[in-house]
């Protein structure tokens, strides 16, 4: 086991003594991918390798303040040629992490979860959104699931959610995560699918058939990561006030929740999708050259 990472900044450090990664852009004309990866590379962490037209790359590296050194240029004709050829480069090791550029969410998926030229594994895949929490006791990294692929969870789902957030986690060197599984409340409501599920994984971790983790639920958020509100409360529970993993109702939830870290809080933020057979980063369009460059080192802990 790795030691613990609590911060990006080891995220970053630790990202760079394994580099460099290959990294595969879809449709790589996109300047906040490539600032990224202008960045990344002058870490040491990762190489580009851009897919797409090269009449719409080139302009945007010359657009650069800092001119990328080693990246490749892959040519294809269109936006959907550009994303099959990507995924295949990291399907044929290639490539090592794929990195979403100028191209929709819905269309890189689609070709990630194709079945006979994507990255499927098996398990479904998941998006775990990271931010960095200065919590009074020490700055830590809390995980927010799933904000990104799965629409509305059922338990079986949610218990895989659980299992690539965990995974993550063991790469930043936490042996046994705590996960809260968040609901309004702290109690479970019958007729209530949230918390029955909560209270369900909660049980299936206590009986060992979940992965090496805490889960507790339902969990309201208070509870989940304020050592305040447990002492409040006087709640009692392995995961409540110190949670590493926040583990959403459903895709709506958990978005908000991601975003509002980012919007409200402003703390810094990294994702990765697990579940697929590489690293598979989606950052939002919105999302700056910093999110994305930490995106790409939080992905390259995950690389087998």
């Amino acid at each position: 086991m790795s030691p613990r990472i609590t911060d990006f900044k080891g995220v970053l450090e630790g990202a760079c003594r394994r580099g460099p990664f290959r990294v595969v852009v879809a449709c790589g004309h996109d300047p906040a991918a490539l600032k990224a990866l202008a960045q990344a590379e002058s870490r040491g962490l990762a190489h580009g390798i851009l897919v797409g037209d090269p009449g719409l790359i080139g302009p945007a590296i010359d657009a650069l303040p800092h001119r990328l050194q080693h990246a490749e240029i892959v040519d294809a004709a269109d936006e959907a040629s550009a994303v099959r050829r990507a995924v295949e480069l990291v399907r044929g090791h290639v490539g090592q992490i794929l990195l979403k550029g100028k191209t929709q969410t819905a269309t890189l998926m689609h070709a990630v979860l194709d079945r006979e030229g994507g990255l499927r594994t098996g398990r479904l895949l998941s998006d775990a959104f990271l931010f960095e929490y200065p919590a009074p006791e020490g700055t830590r990294l809390l995980c927010v699931t799933d904000g990104g692929i799965n629409l509305t969870p059922d338990l079986t789902a949610k218990r895989q959610i659980i299992e690539n957030a965990v995974q993550l986690y063991q790469s930043l060197g936490h042996a046994r995560p705590r996960v809260a599984v968040l609901s309004a409340v702290e109690t479970v409501i019958p007729g209530h699918g949230p918390s029955q599920d909560a209270a369900a994984l909660a049980k299936m971790a206590h009986a060992g058939q979940l992965c090496e983790c805490e889960v507790e639920g339902p969990l309201s958020l208070d509870l989940a990561i304020s050592p305040e509100a447990v002492a409040k409360k006087g709640h009692i529970g392995p995961v409540a006030g110190k949670a590493d993993i926040l583990l959403c109702p459903d895709i709506i939830s958990a978005n908000l929740l991601a975003k509002s870290t980012t919007y409200f809080a402003r703390y810094p933020l990294a994702h990765v999708i697990m579940g697929a057979s590489a690293p598979v980063l989606i950052p939002s369009r919105s999302d700056t050259p910093e999110a994305k460059l930490l995106s790409i080192a939080l992905g390259a802990l995950t690389v087998r």
